[in-house]
């Protein structure tokens, strides 16, 4: 499964098929995220991998006269560059997810209430999710951000113990 830069999630299946699956609504929880079985199909049959792995950081093809890659869905008009911080209040752990700038790392910083930086990890730019270990962090609000390609994004994080 992965997470494209239009919020939704395409599946495959561990033993075989002929079809992608997707959610649509992935951070909506019961039939609400809206799964729908067999909906792209795939030239051969994939086995517990897509054989037809999309890189959607790759852009537009300019080089062959055509000026965008052609496909059966939608286009995306302009990247939601943002994350979002689960669970939140954490305990300890959080799961960072993202979306970079195309073709740009970036970096994950968390500051505390006086604008000290206590964390900072790099993104590699084909990444979207992060686990990260905050058990060290004491229990308090602390400002979290993402910064890549001259874009900065920033959340509020609440570690409890």
């Amino acid at each position: 499964m992965y997470l494209a830069p239009n919020n939704k999630i395409y599946v495959s299946t561990a033993n075989g098929t002929l079809d992608l699956h997707l959610i649509n609504y992935p951070d909506s929880s019961g039939l609400s995220c809206d799964v729908q079985q067999h909906v792209i199909p795939l030239t051969c049959y994939a086995f517990r991998a897509n054989v037809n792995h999309p890189n959607y950081y790759l852009g537009c093809d300019t080089t062959s006269g055509c000026p965008c890659l052609i496909t059966s869905l939608n286009e995306i008009e302009k990247q939601n560059f943002n994350f979002s911080i689960s669970p939140n209040p954490s305990n300890g752990n959080i799961k960072l997810m993202y979306i970079l700038p195309q073709n740009k790392s970036g970096t994950f910083q968390i500051f505390d209430i006086n604008g000290k930086a206590v964390y900072s990890q790099n993104l590699p730019q084909w990444s979207t999710l992060q686990n990260i270990d905050v058990s060290f962090l004491s229990p308090g609000v602390y400002s979290c951000q993402i910064n890549s390609n001259n874009f900065l994004v920033s959340k509020k994080v609440v570690i409890i113990k």
